[in-house]
């Protein structure tokens, strides 16, 4: 009866670790370091080109010694580009950006790339900064 309870709780170990190690990975996935465009802005704007862009990445964290935070710039398609401020309008901590939105760490506040909360304890969405495109960048408006 004991061998019996031991291999019953030796399997039910492996099969919650390999469970927990492939959410882990997928969990790791999305925390692929995004690309850093530094840019300095010219009468309130800051100027993208892009060529920050990939196929496969559609996400820039913009980062201006002139902001006390960096905005994260999407790409919503070639047309439309959007710009939030990453910094937690719970208690003004700083954002970790992903391919699917923005975490707190300090209190575990989530944002859809939008800006919109998808998690509290943060009640309001980040600032956006609106864009505009023209002569192949993206002008952020860091005055609006």
């Amino acid at each position: 009866m004991q061998n019996r309870r031991d291999f019953i709780k030796q399997s039910c170990t492996l099969c919650f670790g390999i469970v927990g190690l492939g959410a882990l990975t997928t969990q790791l996935a999305g925390c692929a370091p995004m690309p850093i465009f530094k840019g300095e802005a010219v009468n309130g704007l800051i100027t993208v080109p892009f060529t920050s862009f990939t196929e496969t990445n559609k996400i820039v964290i913009v980062r201006n010694a002139q902001l006390d935070w960096d905005i994260v710039l999407v790409k919503v398609s070639d047309t439309e580009y959007q710009a939030v401020q990453m910094k937690c309008t719970h208690q003004e901590n700083p954002l970790t950006a992903t391919q699917t939105g923005l975490f707190c760490s300090a209190h575990g506040s989530t944002f859809d790339l939008k800006g919109n909360v998808t998690k509290e304890p943060a009640l309001r969405p980040l600032k956006k900064y609106s864009t505009e495109i023209r002569d192949n960048s993206i002008f952020i408006n860091t005055k609006s």
